[in-house]
């Protein structure tokens, strides 16, 4: 039994036998008579027997090998996968229904064995496969995202090309649904802008902070559906899973008003509440509540940094210091340091610290490494040493006089120590990129170039770790090591 694809026509129209003009979201015809347009998934026609190819020009550009079709494609190996070209695998993505299920479900489960074999993360654990095949928008975004890491994997060239095809393809669908008057709404448009924010991250298409665009838009397409309709089921579990990256934006790049997490009617929908819409259903419930309460008292550093960073910098060049501007980061911050302080007393036990281990790293300024059992834990450990030594560092600046219980110097130290074994496996970047990114502004010119020489290497699989993103290299002799 093969499947035949008929006209490339509305359903309605191909049911009426009229022309189409194939326009989207919805076609001339039904917009005229006023019909809700049903779209363009082409049904399957069957007919028995062999299918024999029409002798014609073959206008896709692909071998036209009789007896072959997307489905077999689907399940070839994973060498026949990385073989196919640019074409096949894009057009692939947006054939029927039931051959582009199958080739999406095989191209994810290869990127999830690639990832999960030297990185146990539960990576894709938000993504609803369920749906795989049902929704093209989203199996373009989805088998984008799963070739591109696939490929950097196997350092395959011809797989990250596929990849960055179907980016763009699935890129114009995504604006085509935000600018469609309900399609904007939906779960499956909301996690196909996700996925393309973390393709960004990985690849950089434009630029290697083009994530921030996305993850904007995505932080207004939040807001504008509103705090409720991502309380439950699989759009709380898209919430929970890009928070971190929502507030990253935040923090790096200030918007003109607060991260609108940290407002009342998010923070109550910014928890998992015993769910475990990520995790397994044995994962710890304590430790989910830890992460919890982390994300939600990091949604407030943002606004630190809005108001504290230009004080810092005016006072490292001797320009004038804005007073005012001033006391506020004073305040924030030690407010801001004090329930970080006691999410770390609360939750401190979860969190062990790391092993000692001599570096194999030749280059590396540490001949002893920390290496973690459980590297979750250790990427949230990481994070509030990295917040704290932020803090500690806008206050001291200030003119805080009350001593610290673990100094600047001791997190630098810890965080940089810990590189080495956190940025191991194709995600390793991804978990170690804002403690980095901290410890560099508080290191020394030496622990400075080291940071950037593991940038450079960074880069090749995660884009967002481009040290061009970073400030120049200190000249003096202040920072830690």
């Amino acid at each position: 039994m093969v499947g035949v694809p008929r006209s490339t026509g509305c359903q309605l129209c191909r049911k009426r036998r009229v022309k189409c003009d194939e326009v989207k979201p919805g076609c001339g015809n039904c917009t005229k008579y006023g019909a809700e347009c049903p779209g363009y998934e082409r049904s399957l026609k069957f007919v028995s027997g062999k299918h024999h190819v029409r002798t014609r020009k073959n206008q896709s550009g692909l071998p036209s090998t009789p007896g072959s079709s997307p489905a077999s494609v689907a399940t070839a190996s994973d060498d026949s996968l990385r073989r196919s070209s640019p074409v096949s695998a894009s057009l692939l993505v947006w054939e029927p229904a039931p051959h582009r299920g199958q080739f999406v479900s095989t191209m994810v489960e290869t990127a999830r064995a690639a990832i999960e074999e030297r990185d146990a993360s539960g990576y894709f654990s938000w993504v609803r496969f369920g749906t795989v095949g049902s929704f093209a928008i989203l199996d373009g975004a989805l088998c984008s995202l799963a070739m591109h890491l696939v490929g950097k994997d196997v350092a395959d060239a011809n797989m990250i090309a596929q990849s960055r095809t179907m980016y763009g393809q699935s890129l114009h669908q995504l604006q085509q649904a935000l600018h469609h008057p309900t399609k904007w709404r939906a779960s499956e448009t909301l996690c196909t802008a996700i996925l393309l924010c973390v393709f960004e991250l990985f690849a950089g298409t434009s630029s290697s902070d083009s994530w921030l665009q996305h993850a904007r838009g995505i932080g207004i397409l939040m807001e504008q559906r509103g705090a409720k309709a991502h309380q439950e089921g699989w759009d709380a579990a898209m919430l929970l899973s890009f928070r971190g990256v929502l507030i990253m934006s935040d923090l790096f790049f200030p918007r003109t008003d607060e991260c609108f997490l940290t407002r009342p009617e998010w923070r109550s929908v910014m928890r998992d509440r015993g769910r475990h819409l990520l995790q397994a259903p044995d994962f710890n419930d304590e430790a989910i509540e830890a992460v919890d309460e982390f994300n939600n008292r990091l949604a407030e550093i943002p606004a630190v940094v809005k108001v504290g960073y230009p004080v810092m910098e005016a006072g490292k060049r001797g320009l004038p210091i804005d007073h005012v501007a001033a006391a506020t980061t004073c305040r924030l911050a030690a407010a801001c340091h004090a329930r970080m302080s006691e999410f770390w007393s609360t939750y401190q036990h979860l969190f062990p610290r790391g092993v000692e281990a001599p570096s194999k790293d030749p280059q590396s300024p540490y001949p002893v490494i920390l290496r973690y059992e459980r590297r979750w834990a250790a990427t949230l450990q990481l994070s509030h040493h990295a917040t704290m030594g932020l803090l500690q560092e806008f206050l001291q600046r200030l003119g805080w006089t009350q001593p610290f219980a673990t100094s600047q110097q001791e997190y630098t130290q810890t965080i940089l120590r810990s590189v080495e074994d956190i940025s191991q496996g194709p995600l390793g970047p991804y978990r170690i990129g804002y403690a980095m990114r901290i410890a560099y502004e508080l290191a020394d010119a030496e622990a400075q170039e080291w940071i950037r020489g593991c940038l450079d290497r960074f880069k090749s699989t995660y884009a967002a770790t481009d040290k061009q993103t970073y400030p120049e290299k200190r000249t003096d002799n202040k920072g830690y090591r």
